[in-house]
C-alpha cells in the first residue's frame, strides 16, 4: 500500500502487488482525517488489518510508519495508544505487534485459509472473527480441544460446513484482559459438548458458556465484521451488551464491568 500523508491526512492508495479486500478494491482511494490521538490510533489499527490481510503477518514499526507517512515516534506513540485502548496487543516493553484481534502473529493451533491467503487465530472465536472480517468463505482447521482429532470445516455467508460444533468460553468477558491470551487461548471447539466436561476437569479449567456454532458465527460477525473498515471503532461496554442481548446470551456470565 501506498499512503501520501499530511499531519492531519492519511490516503491510502493501494497495495503494491497485492489483491483486493473485501469492500475495499486496491484501485479505490480511502481519505481518513486524524485529528487527535484517537483517530491516529484507529486509523493505525486499519493499516495494521490491512497489512495482516495482505501479508499474513504484522508489519515492523519502520513500515508501519512509511505506510501511515508518519514519524516512528508519532507511529510510536498511535500503537502505544492503541495498545491502551486494547486494540493491539504489543509484545511487552517493546513497539512490535504481538496480535491483533482476531489474527495472531505466532502459531495456534487454528489455522484460516481463503483464496486470498492464510493466518493463524488466537482462538476458536478469533477464527470466525477472521471469516467475519474478510467477509469471505474461509477453511478453518483446528483440533478437538485443541488436543484430540483434527477438525476441518468451512464457513461462509454466515453458516458452517459443521453445525454441530459447540464453541466453549471458559472465562467470562470481564475476566478476558485480567491476561489476554489466557482467557482467549482457552476459547475452543469440540466434535460434541460430551468432551467439554472431562476437557475442564483434566486442564482444571472453568466450564463456563458454551455456544452452538450459529451463535458463535453470529456474535464473530457482529464483533469483528468492522475490523477491515476505517470506521472501526472499538467496542464500548455498552455495544457489547447490546450485541449479547441480541444473541440471547446468558447475562449473569455475558456481562463486562
Amino acid at each position: 500500500m501506498n499512503c501520501v500523508a499530511t499531519a492531519h491526512e492519511i490516503e491510502i492508495v493501494s497495495y503494491k502487488n497485492s489483491k483486493a479486500v473485501p469492500g475495499h478494491p486496491v484501485s479505490s482511494k480511502v481519505i481518513v482525517v486524524v485529528r487527535d490521538s484517537l483517530h491516529l490510533s484507529t486509523q493505525l489499527h486499519y493499516l495494521l488489518t490491512r497489512h495482516a490481510i495482505e501479508r499474513g503477518h504484522a508489519p515492523d514499526i519502520e513500515t508501519l510508519s512509511s505506510l501511515a507517512g508518519l514519524s516512528m515516534e508519532e507511529t510510536e506513540r498511535g500503537l502505544h495508544s492503541l495498545h491502551e485502548m486494547r486494540g493491539v496487543i504489543l509484545m511487552p516493553g517493546s513497539s512490535t505487534v504481538w496480535s491483533l484481534h482476531p489474527f495472531a502473529f505466532l502459531p495456534t493451533r487454528f489455522r484460516v485459509t481463503a483464496g486470498q491467503g492464510g493466518w493463524w487465530a488466537n482462538c476458536a472465536w478469533c477464527s470466525l472473527g477472521i471469516a467475519a472480517t474478510l467477509a469471505t468463505g474461509v477453511t478453518i482447521r483446528t483440533g478437538d480441544g485443541a488436543e484430540g482429532d483434527e477438525l476441518e470445516f468451512s464457513v461462509a455467508g454466515g453458516t458452517s460446513s459443521r453445525p454441530d460444533l459447540p464453541m466453549h468460553f471458559p472465562y467470562p468477558p470481564a475476566r478476558w484482559w485480567d491476561n489476554p491470551y489466557c482467557p482467549c487461548g482457552n476459547i475452543l471447539l469440540f466434535s460434541s459438548q460430551d468432551k467439554i466436561d472431562g476437557w475442564c476437569a483434566r486442564h482444571g479449567r472453568p466450564k463456563g458458556s458454551v455456544l452452538d456454532m450459529a451463535t458463535a458465527i453470529g456474535l464473530a460477525q457482529r464483533w469483528f465484521g468492522d475490523y477491515a473498515s476505517p470506521e472501526w471503532r472499538r467496542k464500548s461496554p455498552q455495544d457489547a451488551s447490546r450485541i449479547f442481548d441480541e444473541l440471547g446470551l446468558d447475562r449473569a456470565f455475558w456481562k463486562l464491568p
